[in-house]
C-alpha cells in the first residue's frame, strides 16, 4: 500500500501507478498485528528495540496514516484481500499471525476470501488442485478477464461510433495502413536489414533521451521502401509507431495539415487517452481539421495531444520530407514533438540534415545518415535475383555477367534498375543483350530521353500516350483508372478501350497503375523530366499548356448535361444526390487549382470559365462541393479567380463581360461561405432557390438566380453589396470596457459590472453575469470551458457550461492581464502593484506570487510605480510589462527573472531606459506558437514589431493605435485608435491589409473570434462584429504553391454612423395583407406596402424624444393602438381613401406612468386593457372619451399573459405561472374560483410565458414560453384544447404528440390558414399543420441568414394574411414573398406524407394572436 501511495505522489513513478488496476493482499496486516507487541518485547530483551516492528502494532500511527491516505488513491481499483484461518506455531506460542479484522480493509471495492492455511502457507501451494491455489487463481483469472473485456469493449467502441467521429473529424480512415502495405509490398525479403546493423540507428532507437534520426539519399534509391521496413521493424518490437509518406504527385497529401491529421488519427487509435482528447476537441470545434496547419498544430497538438502524459515512447517515421510543400516549416514541429512527448522522430529526405541545421534546436541531438551505394548494393542484388527468371539468358555465365553489369551501372538507383529490366525483357539474343547494356545510359535523364525516343517511333497510340502523360503529370492528385477513362474521353473527344491496357501499350515505362487503381508516374524525377523546358521530345509537357488542357476538360464536363441544375423550380428542396460519372469529384474539386497555372492571357479559358459561371451548372457545382467536400474549395476557387484576373490585368484590359462575370463570382463565392456556410452544409440544395434571394441586390448570385419566377422573393433591403459589419449590439445606458472570444461565445464587460455573453455565430445574447465592479479584463480558458473576469478588487472564474461562479480571488490592485495555462488548471494575473499572481484553479488557492519590480536592480524606482499594461505569451513563458515613458520589460515566467529589456529603436538591450515615446497601452504577442513576435504601439504613432527570439526590431510602421489584438493563428494584427479607425496588418511583416473608418466612437478593445474569421470591437455603448474577406486568408499559403497569393492591396470600408439611422422598434400587420405598420425610434409611425416593402406614408407621431415601442391593429374596428417609451398609449382609426390612408386620432390617449407590458382591446374596441407588472387597468371607451372601470393591483407578480378567449368574445384568459383564470371583458370580474384552472405542465413554472395564440379556428390555444437568457436559451410551445378553458374547468393538460417540436421553436410568428408558423432553433422558418395534431410532422420552408438574427434587439417577425413573412432588420423591413411555398421536409417525416400547402386564406397572425405585448 505504501509503495503504491508513493508511486502516485512522485511524478517519475506516476505512469507506473496508472497502469495498476488490481492489488491482491495475502494475509497483509493492514492495521498491524497483535503478535508485533510480543516480538517487540523479545527484541528489547535480546538485541534492542526495532522501530519498524513498532509500526506493525495494532492501529499504530504508521498503519493509521497509510489507511487514511490509501482510500483516496484506490477508489478506481479492484482490491482482493485473503485472510488466514489456521494457527501457526511461532516458537513461544501458537495462533493466527494476522487476524481477519486486521487483514481486511472493508472498502466498497474490496472482495474478501479465506484461505485454509496458516500465515506461512498462504502463498505456498502443493498441487494445481489445492483449494487455496484455486481460490487465488480464480481471483487472478477474473481480473484478467475483466481487463480483457474492458479492452475489447474499448476497441469495439472505437471501431464503431468513435471511429466514425474520428474519421469524419480528421478526414482520415485506414489510408496510412494502405500506404504502408503498398510500400511494403515493394520490398524484397531480406532487403533493408543493413540499417539494423548501423550503430547510429540502434543508438537512436534504444536511446533513453529522445533524438531525431535523419536519413538522406539521392532520388530513386529506395528511401520509401526503407521507411516501410523501419515502420514494420518498430511495430514488430511492440513499439508505438505513427508514420506518414509524403507524395509529391498528390497535392493534398503533400501538405502539413494532411500530415498532422494523419498522425493525430494514428495516435488516437493507439491511445485511448489521446482518443478522448481528440474527441473533446471535436466537441468544441468540429471544423478544426479544415483549418490551416498552424491552427491544427496549436489546437490539436500543442493544446491537446502533446499535453497527454503517455507511459511509453512514441516513434514517428516521416518519409520523403522534401516532397512536403513546406518542409522547412514542418521541421520545428517535429522537434517539438520530440521534446514534449518522448517522441523519437525518423526522417527520410533527399535533402541532408545540414540544409535544415539553422532551425534545429541545439539541445536536440540529431543522428545524420546518408544512404550510400554500398548500403543499397545488397538490396539491388536481391531485387535482381528475384527477377532473374524474367531476364533473357543464353547461359548461366552470361546471366551472372548481366546481373553484375547492371549492379555496377545502377549507382544505387532502384528506378534505373527497374527501367533497364523492362528494356531487357524485350530482347532475346546475346547481341541484343550486349547492345542494351552498352547503349543504355546510367544517367536517369538520358534514360528518360531514350524511353521517349522509343515511344516516338511507335506507329500508333502517340496521341493517347501524350494525353495520359499530360493528365498524370498535371493532375492535382493521382486519378483512378475510371476517372482517367472519363477524363481522356472528354479531353480527346473519342472513346477509349481500356486505360490500363493503353498505359501498358503506350507509356508503360513511365506510368503505372498501383494496387488501388490509381494512375501514377513511376517516379517524381520522370515528372520533372517531362516538364523541363529544354526537353525536345514530342512528349514534353509545357506546364501552362498541360494545365489548360486539364482545366478545359474539367470545364467541358462542368458545362455538360450531368451538371445541369433543376430546370424548373420545385416545391421541394431535395438533398438526394444525382448519379454522375466518377470524374465529377476531380472536376469539381480541382478545376480552379489548374486555373492558377494557366496563362492569364488565354481567352479560351476566360470564355469557358465565364460560360460555366453564367449557367445554372455553377449551382450544381456548389451543391456538389457542399455535399461531398470542404467549403474551403469555394474559398480557394475565389482566390484562384482573383489571381487569374490580377495576372491578366497586367497584360490586358481589365474590362469586358467575361472579366466582370469572373470578378463578381470571385467575391460571391467567398461571401457564400462566410454568410451561408453552415446553411449550405446542412442543406446543399438550398443554393438553387433559398440562398440567392437573400443575397444583396447587385451580387451575381442575386442577379442570375433570384428571379421571381424561381420562387422566394426578398424585398425591402437597400444593401446592394456584401456588408463587412455582421452585427451591431447596442447597450444604450452602458459603457463597454473589455471583451474576449472563444470558439463558441464572446463576452463583453461593462462599467456597471455586468458581463454579457453572446453566441459567437448568431450574436444572440446567452447569459448575463455580475462581476460586482467595473470589468477591466476578460479571458476565456484554453479549452473554452472557463471564463475569467477581473476588475480593481477581484478576479472571478466562471464555468461556461453552467455559468456558475467557480472561484473568487481578492486582489490588492487593478488587474491588467490574465492568462490560463496547464490545461486551465492555473491562472496567471498581472496586477498594477507589480505582482504576478498564480492561482491554482483545482483548489481555488493562491499558488504563488512574485513582485517582479523587486528584482529590477537597474531600475529600483519602478518598485514604487504602477505599470501601464502587461501581456502574456505562454508559448514562450514570457510576460511583457510597460511603465509610462519606459522601455518594455520582458519577464521570464519559468525563471521568475528579468529576461530582456526592449527599446523602441534598438530592440533587446541591457538595462531599462527612459523612452522618448512610450507605449500607449497597445501591447500584444503573436499567438502563433512558432513565432516569437511582440507588437507595441507608441505615443508618437509608431507600431513596432519585435522579434523576441533574435532580440531585434523586425518591422516598423505608423498606426496611431492604442489597442492591439492578435488573431488566433497569429497571422493578423488588429489595431484600433481613438478616432474609431480599425486597421489590419500581416503580423509577420506589418503589411497593411484593411481599414475600417468610423466616426461613432474611439476603439476601446479588439478581439478575434475563435476561428479568426471575425473581428469584434467595442467603444462607447456599442459592440460591432466584422467579417472582412481579408480575414479568410489561407493559413498555409506556403503550402499551396498552386494557389498563387492574391494581391492584398489596401482595402477601405466606411461605416455609416448609427446616429444617422432610424431604427424600427415595433411592428403590426393589417388584416388585408397589403400593408403593415412600423413604429420607429424617432417617435413616428409609418405605413408600408407589402408589394414593395417600402414605407409609403407617415401616419402619425408621438411626442418628441420618445420611441414607439408597441403597435397593435384591430381588424374589426380598424384601430391602430400604439405605446411609446414614456408609457403613453394612443389609438388611431385608420381610414383608406383610394390609395391614401389617414390615421384619425381616436378618443383614447393615456399616460400610465409605468412600463406597459400588454395592451388588449375587445372586438368592438369598447374596452381596453393595459397591463403592467404592478397593475392591470380596464378602460371603457366611447366616442366622447374613456374612463377607468377597474384596476387590479399586484404584489410580487410573476410571469403572466392575458389573451382574449378564442371561443367566447366576452371573456379573457389570464395565465400566471401554471394557473389560468377566466375574466369577464365587460367588468374584469374573475369568473373562475380562487384556485383557477391548474395547467398540468411544469414548463410554465420553469419558463416565463410570452404569448397566447388562437389556432385552428379558435379550437386550439398555443402558448409560447421562453427564457432568452441562460446557459442555453430555451423555448417551449404548448397546445391546449380551448374547451378546457371554461369557468367550470379545474385543470387542463397540453395536447400530447408534439414533444420534439415543442422544444425546438425559437419564436412563434403566427397562424397562416390552419398552420402554425414559427422560427425553428435551426433558423428555419417552418409551419406545422394543426389539423393532424401531430406537430412532429412539420415543414421547413427557408432559413433566415444568421446575420439577420445578429442583434440584441428582440425579434420582430409577422406573417401576413397573404403568407408573406415580414422581418424587421434594424432600420429596414424585409418582406419575404412565396417563402411558405418552398418545402423542405425534415428527414424523419413520415414516408410519402406531404404536408398540406394552404394559400390564399384570409387568416393572419394579427387576428390569431390573443394578446399584444411589448417587445
Amino acid at each position: 500500500m505504501l509503495a503504491y501511495i508513493l508511486a502516485r505522489q512522485f511524478q517519475e513513478f506516476e505512469s507506473l501507478a496508472r497502469r495498476i488496476c488490481t492489488i491482491f493482499f495475502l494475509a497483509t496486516p493492514h492495521r498491524g498485528a497483535d503478535l508485533a507487541q510480543t516480538l517487540t518485547k523479545i527484541l528489547h530483551m535480546v538485541s534492542g528495540p526495532r522501530p519498524f516492528v513498532q509500526d506493525l502494532h495494532r492501529n499504530s500511527l504508521a498503519t493509521q496514516s497509510i489507511n487514511d491516505e490509501f482510500p483516496r488513491h484506490c477508489k478506481d481499483m479492484q482490491l482482493f484481500s485473503f485472510y488466514e484461518t489456521l494457527p501457526m506455531n511461532y516458537g513461544i506460542g501458537k495462533g493466527l499471525i494476522v487476524d481477519k479484522d486486521l487483514a481486511v480493509l472493508g472498502y466498497a471495492n474490496e472482495r474478501t476470501a479465506y484461505l485454509n492455511s496458516n500465515h506461512r502457507d498462504v502463498c505456498r501451494y502443493n498441487t494445481p488442485t489445492d483449494p487455496d491455489y484455486l481460490t487465488v487463481r480464480n481471483a487472478l483469472a477474473s481480473t484478467i478477464n475483466s481487463f480483457r473485456s474492458h479492452v475489447a469493449i474499448s476497441k469495439r467502441d472505437l471501431n464503431n461510433e468513435q471511429r466514425r467521429i474520428l474519421e469524419g473529424f480528421l478526414g482520415v480512415s485506414d489510408a496510412p495502413e494502405d500506404d504502408l502495405m503498398d510500400i511494403d509490398a515493394q520490398r524484397m525479403r531480406g532487403s533493408c536489414e543493413w540499417l539494423l546493423e548501423k550503430k547510429s540507428f540502434r543508438a537512436w532507437r534504444d536511446s533513453v533521451k529522445t533524438q531525431v534520426y535523419w536519413v538522406s539519399a539521392k532520388p530513386a534509391t529506395g528511401k520509401s521502401v526503407l521507411s516501410g521496413f523501419i515502420i514494420k521493424h518498430l511495430k514488430g518490437l511492440g513499439l508505438d509507431c505513427s508514420f506518414y509518406f509524403f507524395t509529391h504527385g498528390d497535392k493534398v497529401k503533400a501538405t502539413i495539415s494532411s500530415f498532422l491529421r494523419s498522425m493525430a488519427w494514428q495516435m488516437a487509435v493507439i491511445h485511448p487517452e489521446i482518443l478522448q482528447t481528440v474527441l473533446d476537441i471535436h466537441e468544441k470545434d468540429d471544423q478544426l481539421a479544415k483549418a490551416g496547419y498552424r491552427t491544427i498544430w496549436r489546437k490539436l497538438f500543442l493544446d491537446g495531444i502533446l499535453t497527454v502524459k503517455l507511459d511509453r515512447p512514441q516513434y514517428w517515421v516521416v518519409d520523403a520530407l522534401d516532397e512536403c510543400k513546406a518542409d522547412s516549416d514542418l521541421v520545428p514541429l517535429l522537434l517539438k514533438v520530440s521534446e514534449m512527448c518522448r517522441g523519437y522522430v525518423l526522417v527520410t529526405s533527399r535533402k541532408s540534415y545540414e540544409s535544415h541545421r539553422q532551425i534545429i534546436h541545439p539541445e536536440i541531438k540529431v543522428f545524420s545518415e546518408e544512404i550510400s551505394v554500398e548500403d543499397t548494393r545488397v538490396d539491388i542484388s536481391l531485387y535482381l535475383k528475384a527477377n532473374m527468371d524474367y531476364l533473357p539468358s543464353i547461359n548461366e555465365k552470361a546471366l551472372q555477367e548481366m546481373v553484375a553489369t547492371i549492379l555496377t551501372k545502377s549507382a544505387g538507383c532502384f528506378l534505373w534498375v527497374n527501367l533497364v529490366l523492362q528494356e531487357l525483357r524485350q530482347v532475346h539474343t546475346a547481341a541484343e543483350i550486349r547492345q542494351v547494356l552498352e547503349d543504355i545510359p546510367s544517367d536517369m535523364g538520358e534514360l528518360y530521353s531514350r524511353i521517349l525516343d522509343s515511344m516516338s517511333r511507335a506507329p500508333y497510340g502517340k496521341l493517347l500516350a501524350k494525353a495520359i502523360l499530360t493528365w498524370t503529370v498535371c493532375s492535382a492528385r493521382p486519378l483512378t483508372t475510371k476517372e482517367m477513362h472519363h477524363a481522356l474521353q472528354i479531353d480527346m473527344k473519342d472513346n477509349i478501350d481500356s486505360v490500363q491496357k493503353s498505359i501498358v501499350a503506350s507509356c508503360g515505362q513511365l506510368v503505372y497503375v498501383d494496387s488501388h487503381s490509381r494512375v501514377q508516374m513511376v517516379h517524381h524525377t520522370a515528372r520533372d523530366f517531362l516538364l523541363q523546358p529544354e526537353n525536345t521530345s514530342e512528349f514534353v509537357i509545357i506546364r501552362k499548356s498541360g494545365h489548360k488542357r486539364v482545366a478545359m476538360a474539367c470545364l467541358e464536363y462542368l458545362n455538360g448535361n450531368e451538371m445541369k441544375g433543376p430546370r424548373h423550380r420545385s416545391l421541394r428542396v431535395s438533398n438526394v444526390p444525382k448519379e454522375r460519372c466518377p470524374f465529377v469529384a476531380y472536376a469539381c474539386t480541382s478545376l480552379f487549382g489548374h486555373i492558377t497555372q494557366v496563362s492569364s492571357t488565354d481567352d479560351d479559358l476566360l470564355v469557358a470559365l465565364a460560360t460555366f459561371l453564367s449557367s445554372s451548372n455553377v449551382l450544381s457545382w456548389i451543391e456538389y462541393v457542399a455535399q461531398n467536400a470542404d467549403l474551403n474549395y469555394l474559398i480557394q476557387s475565389s482566390k484562384s479567380i482573383k489571381n487569374f484576373l490580377q495576372r491578366r490585368s497586367k497584360h490586358m484590359s481589365p474590362f469586358g463581360k467575361e472579366v466582370a462575370i469572373l470578378d463578381s463570382w470571385a467575391t460571391d463565392l467567398f461571401r457564400l461561405v462566410t454568410k451561408f456556410g453552415k446553411d449550405l452544409l446542412g442543406s446543399p440544395a438550398s443554393i438553387f432557390h433559398l440562398i440567392p434571394p437573400f443575397c444583396p441586390l447587385e451580387t451575381v448570385l442575386k442577379k442570375q438566380f433570384a428571379a421571381p419566377s424561381r420562387g422566394i422573393v426578398v424585398l425591402g433591403l437597400s444593401a446592394t453589396t456584401w456588408d463587412d459589419c455582421v452585427s451591431t449590439i447596442i447597450h444604450p445606458r452602458e459603457v463597454l470596457t473589455t471583451l474576449a472570444c472563444s470558439n463558441k461565445y464572446f463576452a463583453v464587460g461593462m462599467v456597471s459590472g455586468q458581463l454579457v455573453i453572446y453566441h459567437e455565430m448568431t450574436c444572440q445574447e446567452v447569459r448575463r453575469l455580475q462581476h460586482g465592479e467595473p470589468v477591466r479584463v476578460l479571458q476565456f480558458g484554453e479549452t473554452g470551458n472557463v471564463l475569467a473576469s477581473a476588475g480593481m478588487k477581484a478576479v472571478r472564474l466562471w464555468d461556461v457550461t453552467s455559468w456558475q461562479q467557480l472561484w473568487k480571488f481578492d486582489i490588492a490592485q487593478e488587474c491588467m492581464s490574465l492568462a490560463f495555462t496547464d490545461g486551465d488548471k492555473l491562472l496567471l494575473g498581472a496586477l498594477k502593484n507589480n505582482h504576478l499572481m498564480l492561482w491554482d484553479l483545482t483548489t481555488g488557492l493562491l499558488g504563488d506570487f512574485v513582485d517582479w519590480a523587486q528584482d529590477l536592480e537597474a531600475q529600483p524606482a519602478l518598485r514604487h510605480r504602477h505599470p501601464v499594461t502587461a501581456a502574456f505569451c505562454m508559448g514562450s513563458s514570457l510576460m511583457a510589462v510597460v511603465y509610462r515613458g519606459q522601455d518594455i520589460l520582458l519577464w521570464d515566467l519559468e525563471r521568475d527573472a528579468l529576461h530582456e529589456t526592449y527599446g523602441k529603436e534598438t530592440g533587446a538591450r541591457p538595462g531599462a531606459r527612459v523612452a522618448g515615446a512610450g507605449v500607449t497601452g497597445g501591447l500584444v504577442f503573436s499567438r502563433d506558437p512558432n513565432a516569437a513576435l511582440l507588437a507595441a504601439s507608441y505615443s508618437d504613432g509608431d507600431l513596432i514589431l519585435f522579434d523576441t527570439r533574435e532580440g531585434l526590431v523586425k518591422e516598423t510602421t505608423v498606426a496611431n493605435a492604442h489597442t492591439l489584438a492578435s488573431s488566433p493563428n497569429g497571422h493578423t494584427l488588429a489595431t484600433g485608435d481613438s478616432t474609431g479607425t480599425i486597421q489590419l496588418f500581416d503580423f509577420e511583416t506589418l503589411k497593411f491589409l484593411y481599414r475600417i473608418s468610423s466616426e461613432d466612437y474611439g476603439i476601446r478593445s479588439l478581439a478575434f473570434s475563435g476561428d479568426g474569421h471575425r473581428l469584434l470591437d467595442i467603444g462607447g455603448s456599442q459592440c460591432r462584429v466584422w467579417d472582412p474577406m481579408v480575414l479568410i486568408r489561407q493559413d498555409t499559403d506556403e503550402e499551396s504553391s498552386d494557389t498563387v497569393s492574391v494581391s492584398t492591396a489596401p482595402q477601405e470600408f466606411k461605416f455609416e454612423s448609427t446616429e444617422d439611422m432610424t431604427f424600427i422598434t415595433s411592428l403590426a400587420c393589417h388584416d388585408s395583407g397589403e400593408v403593415f405598420f412600423c413604429g420607429k425610434d424617432d417617435r413616428s409611425v409609418y405605413l408600408y406596402e407589402t408589394k414593395s416593402a417600402r414605407q409609403s406614408q407617415k401616419l402619425f407621431s408621438h411626442a418628441n424624444g420618445t420611441s414607439v415601442v408597441f403597435l397593435s391593429f384591430s381588424p374589426q374596428t380598424q384601430i391602430l393602438s400604439s405605446i411609446d417609451s414614456s408609457s403613453r398609449v394612443m389609438t388611431h382609426k385608420l381610414v383608406r381613401q383610394q390609395k391614401v390612408w389617414e390615421a384619425v386620432k381616436d378618443v383614447f390617449d393615456y399616460r400610465t406612468g409605468v412600463a406597459v407590458d400588454q395592451l388588449l382591446s375587445n372586438g368592438g374596441n369598447t374596452r381596453i386593457l393595459l397591463c403592467s407588472a404592478q397593475k392591470d387597468m380596464l378602460f371603457s371607451t366611447t366616442p366622447t372619451g374613456s374612463t377607468i372601470i377597474k384596476t387590479i393591483l399586484w404584489e410580487d407578480r410573476g410571469p403572466y399573459r392575458w389573451g382574449s378567449h378564442p371561443s367566447n368574445q366576452d371573456q379573457l384568459i389570464l395565465i400566471t405561472n401554471n394557473v389560468a383564470h377566466i375574466y369577464e371583458w365587460e367588468t374584469l370580474r374573475k369568473l373562475t374560483g380562487d384556485r383557477g384552472i391548474l395547467l398540468e405542465d411544469s414548463t410554465l413554472l420553469e419558463l416565463p410565458i410570452r404569448s397566447i395564440t388562437s389556432s385552428l379556428r379558435g379550437t386550439l390555444i398555443a402558448t409560447m414560453s421562453n427564457r432568452p437568457l441562460g446557459p442555453h436559451s430555451k423555448s417551449k410551445l404548448l397546445l391546449w384544447n380551448t374547451s378546457d378553458f371554461s369557468v367550470v374547468s379545474e385543470s387542463a393538460a397540453p395536447i400530447p404528440g408534439y414533444q420534439y417540436l415543442a422544444d425546438q421553436i425559437e419564436f412563434l410568428i403566427g397562424v397562416y390558414g390552419q398552420s402554425l408558423v414559427f422560427l425553428h432553433s435551426s433558423r428555419w422558418i417552418c409551419s406545422a399543420d394543426l389539423e393532424t395534431l401531430n406537430v412532429d410532422n412539420y415543414t421547413r420552408h427557408f432559413f433566415i441568414p444568421a446575420d439577420w438574427l445578429s442583434t440584441n434587439v428582440g425579434l420582430m417577425i409577422e406573417v401576413s394574411a397573404n403568407g408573406d413573412i415580414i422581418f424587421v432588420k434594424r432600420e429596414e423591413v424585409a418582406v419575404i414573398k412565396q417563402g411558405l411555398e418552398a418545402i423542405k421536409q425534415r428527414p424523419n417525416n413520415a414516408a410519402g406524407k406531404r404536408p398540406p400547402l394552404i394559400g390564399g386564406t384570409s387568416s393572419s397572425s394579427s387576428s390569431g394572436i390573443l394578446n399584444a405585448s411589448r417587445s
